[in-house]
């Protein structure tokens, strides 16, 4: 098989599908925190390796990885940078120039970058776990190059395959390339059926209890349209909110979170949800019903993964227990499809999710620790359901109201939510009265005074 259609191969699967590809085959490759350090787009390619160290002497050496770029004769490589130092950058924005007249196609750093504008203003894609202003000049020198290095705790040898997205990065190794990607297209041509199954309204426990991967086999792209033609179509989520459920909902119709975390503060209520944040920035605040679901460690016979959202009522907010687990995830694009047409408000998960393009193309909100792609089937299973649970230090009963948006999420409880509205209703009130002071000419000291500012949160 030629070189170009490998990575063409290669290139048209995401990290999610290669990633359940090497769990099946018991391979190592993904690897969690290398993220686009810009909104650069996929890439795919064959692994430069290049190993940094600290520098200990004083005599001037070459700028790191210059060399190795000045080497690249062909158009499929990607840069593979291991033995960053905290805070230090391994990358900038004049060695992305030079990369991109050169034609290799990215740069994967387990480490930092600085000038991360410059990569981005030429189009050259970088992952990396962070950006900084630390120049590395005088403190790393390049140590090797062309040779095993290891990443993130797995080994990368010179020439192995390399696909980073928005979910992540993986290496695959060259000699078992061809294995990968015969299953990755068959673990595709599946998930492309069980989305398909979604959308004509399979229910999600029928489609996603195929835990270990038992249907790739048989599935040929042939044989999707006849499937898909005896399933049967969906006639909304027969799960209805209740009476009360849209009335607290409605109390928060207008607010945000920093208001209503004031409001908690000043009523003495701990609800703000810590280290979850936005898959993306969304402009409107996301409230409802919390339905929650604790996840487990899988036992010997790895149990459901998924079920439980053909329970989920209209408007509820799903909000996941997975113990800030990072190292496998519980939401994907499926089931992102099926909350959607379920018209579920969104999700909250102490975890990581993947599938991360379904979720922002479709403007489902997603709150949560991060993004990977490993898959939590056979890693986790569902331990219950509408029970208390523990999000970011919050501890969440069944049925509390959450708040999100773009600056976080917040925890209501249900039985003290008319009075947290309302308190945040008064603070909302004052503030908007200080806008009002100081678009009419009043100094911010004068307007913060007159309406209390600086005691809005504090406890009454």
């Amino acid at each position: 098989m030629s070189q170009n259609n490998i990575l063409e191969r290669l290139a048209a699967l995401d990290t999610n599908t290669v990633s359940d590809a090497l769990d099946f085959l018991k391979l190592q490759g993904a690897v969690y925190g290398l993220r686009p350090l810009w909104d650069c787009p996929k890439i795919a390619g064959r692994a430069s390796t290049v190993q940094l160290g600290p520098k200990t002497g004083t005599a001037p050496t070459s700028h790191l990885i210059t060399p190795v770029i000045s080497a690249v004769t062909t158009d499929d490589r990607i840069l593979v940078i291991a033995g960053g130092l905290e805070g230090i950058s391994c990358w900038g924005d004049i060695i992305a120039d030079a990369s991109k007249v050169k034609g290799i196609r990215g740069t994967i750093v387990d480490g930092m970058s600085r000038d991360i504008d410059g990569s981005r203003d030429v189009g050259f894609p970088v992952y990396g776990l962070g950006v900084t202003m630390i120049s590395a000049r005088n403190r790393m020198v390049q140590t090797d190059s062309g040779t095993p290095i290891l990443v993130r705790g797995v080994t990368v040898k010179q020439d192995d395959y390399v696909i980073a997205d928005r979910c992540g990065t993986v290496f695959i190794p060259a000699g078992r390339i061809e294995e990968v990607l015969d299953l990755g297209e068959r673990i595709d041509r599946r998930q492309n059926l069980m989305v398909q199954e979604v959308r004509a309204g399979k229910p999600v426990c029928e489609v996603m209890h195929d835990s270990q991967f038992d249907a790739i086999n048989n599935i040929k792209t042939s044989e999707l349209g006849k499937i898909c033609g005896a399933i049967y179509a969906l006639n909304g989520n027969p799960k209805k909110a209740s009476p009360e459920d849209e009335e607290l909902v409605a109390l928060f119709a207008d607010s945000d979170t920093p208001g209503v975390s004031d409001a908690l503060d000043r009523l003495g209520i701990p609800g703000q949800v810590f280290n979850i944040i936005p898959l993306t920035h969304y402009k409107k605040v996301t409230v409802g019903p919390a339905f929650t679901v604790r996840y487990v460690p899988a036992s010997n016979q790895p149990g459901s993964v998924g079920d439980f959202i053909d329970d989920v009522a209209v408007g509820d907010v799903v909000v996941i227990d997975n113990g800030g687990r990072t190292d496998c995830t519980v939401w994907g694009d499926i089931m992102t499809q099926y909350a959607g047409l379920r018209d579920i408000a969104g999700t909250v998960i102490d975890g990581v999710c993947r599938d991360v393009n379904r979720a922002i193309d479709d403007n489902y909100p997603l709150f949560t620790a991060g993004r990977w792609m490993r898959t939590g089937k056979d890693r986790v299973q569902v331990g219950g359901v509408n029970e208390p649970v523990g999000i970011g230090k919050v501890r969440v009963e069944p049925r509390d109201i959450v708040v999100a948006d773009a600056n976080g999420v917040v925890i209501v409880p249900r039985a003290r939510a008319r009075e947290v509205a309302e308190v945040a209703r008064t603070i909302e009130r004052s503030e908007a009265g200080i806008r009002e002071m100081i678009t009419d000419g009043a100094t911010i000291a004068e307007a913060r005074e007159k309406l209390g500012y600086h005691t809005l949160q504090r406890k009454a």
